[in-house]
């Protein structure tokens, strides 16, 4: 169908405060063609109606290291656009190409290349090593023109590589993100960083902090318009990685057998329980200062990790989203942290992010409306991309037919040698 029109029982735009009844979204030729009284599409035009069911714009994942066997189940949980935050350049690039050229693949896919780090890489296929900050410039510069859309330093830099390679970045009129080690979240934001991954460097998101201390450290960080993806979902999976129920989770047959087997075999599993102890009593430290950072106006998105440890692909993004409510966020507040505002840290927020005129056709229609109940974004009907419409049990079988396949990609072969030490 190159023109028809979905019926809800209601829209979300991705920017109001509550949906809005009794209309319709007509879609043409992969675009929003007009958002418009549902009583008044012409005759001509194939309806599709979703009767009990609410019409958000798609969802977004600002926090994907990207597999090929991830696509169906990215598509399956209402999720078209990602963004791909550390793999091998080359790699990376044909996959988005792909993704482009081909809305049945997946999601539409944004990239940063290498994860750009230190003198020693912590992930050997997905990072890259610099001996100093000229060496990072370079490969910033290389990325830039290679076509990435950010680019992302990690854990192992210090602060003196990071200011130089944040500095050739602005030069070059470029988005950076870091997954920061030992460098403080008000370092890199004086340095200019754009975004902090994970929390990483943000010491009043680790522990019992005053609402004082919050307030000064957000203080610093709205100044610099600081952006911050928590990902609060990778810290409460590795602190519970050996938990029963997760072994338990239906929606792993989302996930390809070799992460699957990763996943269960993942080190800290297995190591005593000092390894993962430290991370669980520090997640309810972070809703608690993410709570703070929404109520004060900082920038949030959403991403996940995945593929970590019982992160399923496209799922976790609503395991996030009820963490943020949980954390006290409004629904549409965490709605729209992964819809409109990634839409525009992304840099695509004139095209998507949001159902209106002219828009990409990217949406998720799930039964109920999880902008009262945040649970009911679970509730996946249809899913949109490009105008194309996919249903789960199509999306399945195609995940099933990929089990005998082999995984062979970065982030799964950086994961197995992780794994084998």
């Amino acid at each position: 169908m190159s023109r028809y029109a979905l019926v809800p029982d209601r829209v979300w735009d991705g920017s109001a405060d509550q949906p809005q009844a009794g209309v319709a979204v007509v879609v043409k030729d992969g675009l929003i063609e007009a958002v418009k009284p549902a009583a008044g599409i012409p005759p001509d035009v194939e309806q599709r109606a979703l009767p009990g069911c609410t019409l958000l714009p798609g969802l977004m994942d600002a926090h994907v290291h990207y597999s090929s066997m991830m696509g169906p189940a990215f598509l399956a949980a209402g999720v078209t656009t990602i963004r791909d935050v550390g793999n091998d350049l080359d790699w990376i690039l044909d996959q988005r190409a792909r993704h482009d050229a081909d809305p049945t693949a997946g999601p539409g896919i944004l990239c940063c290349g290498f994860l750009l780090d230190g003198t020693t890489a912590h992930w050997k296929i997905m990072g890259r090593a610099h001996a100093d900050g000229e060496a990072l410039r370079a490969s910033v510069r290389e990325e830039v023109k290679r076509g990435v859309n950010a680019v992302k330093f990690y854990a192992n830099l210090n602060l003196e590589m990071l200011s130089a390679g944040v500095d050739e970045a602005r030069k070059l009129k470029t988005f950076c993100t870091a997954h920061l080690g030992a460098i403080t979240a008000e370092d890199a934001a004086r340095a200019g960083l754009n975004e902090i991954q994970h929390l990483t460097g943000c010491g009043p998101a680790w522990k019992k902090s005053s609402t004082e201390e919050q307030d000064i450290f957000i203080d610093l960080m709205l100044k610099h318009g600081m952006i911050m993806t928590p990902t609060l979902v990778v810290w409460d999976r590795l602190g519970r990685v050996s938990d029963l129920v997760f072994e338990f989770d239906s929606r792993r047959e989302w996930v390809h057998p070799c992460h699957l087997g990763i996943w269960n075999e993942y080190k800290s599993r297995f190591g005593p329980p000092e390894g993962r102890l430290p991370l669980q009593e520090p997640v309810a430290h972070m809703k608690r200062c993410l709570k703070r950072m929404q109520d004060r106006g900082l920038t949030i998105a959403l991403g996940t990790d995945t593929p970590f440890p019982h992160l399923v692909p496209g799922f976790s993004v609503h395991d996030e989203l009820a963490m943020y409510v949980d954390a006290g966020m409004k629904p549409v507040e965490a709605l729209r942290s992964a819809t409109s505002v990634c839409a525009k840290i992304f840099g695509i927020g004139s095209k998507a992010g949001r159902i209106a005129a002219g828009f990409q056709a990217d949406m998720v229609a799930v039964k109920g409306n999880p902008l009262e109940r945040i649970n009911q974004i679970a509730n996946v009907e249809l899913t949109v991309r490009a105008g194309r419409m996919f249903r789960s049990a199509e999306l399945l079988g195609r995940i099933r037919g990929q089990a005998s396949e082999q995984a062979d990609d970065p982030i799964t072969r950086d994961l197995l040698r992780f794994l084998r030490g």
